[in-house]
């Protein structure tokens, strides 16, 4: 389980006191996560800061390869932000594989507020690693 390693992850590890502590669901083939930026999340006033966007897109584009059981890391992350995403209002974050050519995972991932617009979307190469080496099951 990812959990055995991750717990320090400043996306998703429970026992970090200053990180997101995400939790994802897998939909159809989707990979999910919704979150509710506090005001210690903000850039500009009243603002999500595009750097924790960017972290979440990161962390669902990655996990979208890691449910599969696959250790893989970030190769390239393009984010294009489309709109300011509010403090204190909840954004779904989604990601999906569109396509795999040998170890190289092709994720296009976008950030969805109440209202059903875009604030930002992302697109994400996840390499596979060549050693297993962290445990996952």
């Amino acid at each position: 389980m990812i959990d055995q390693y991750d717990s320090m992850c400043f996306a998703c590890g429970k026992k970090n006191p200053i990180g997101l502590k995400l939790e994802f669901k897998k939909e159809s083939d989707c990979y999910c996560t919704v979150f509710v930026p506090r005001e210690e999340h903000q850039g500009y006033p009243g603002l999500i800061h595009g750097g924790i966007t960017a972290a979440i897109l990161d962390e669902v584009c990655a996990r979208s390869v890691f449910v599969e059981g696959i250790m893989a890391f970030t190769a390239s992350l393009n984010i294009r932000y489309r709109k300011g995403i509010p403090i204190g209002k909840p954004v779904t974050f989604s990601s999906r594989v569109v396509k795999k050519r040998g170890r190289m995972h092709e994720i296009e991932a976008r950030a969805v507020l109440e209202d059903g617009s875009v604030a930002a979307e992302a697109s994400a190469k996840i390499m596979e690693a060549l050693h297993q080496e962290v445990p996952i099951s």
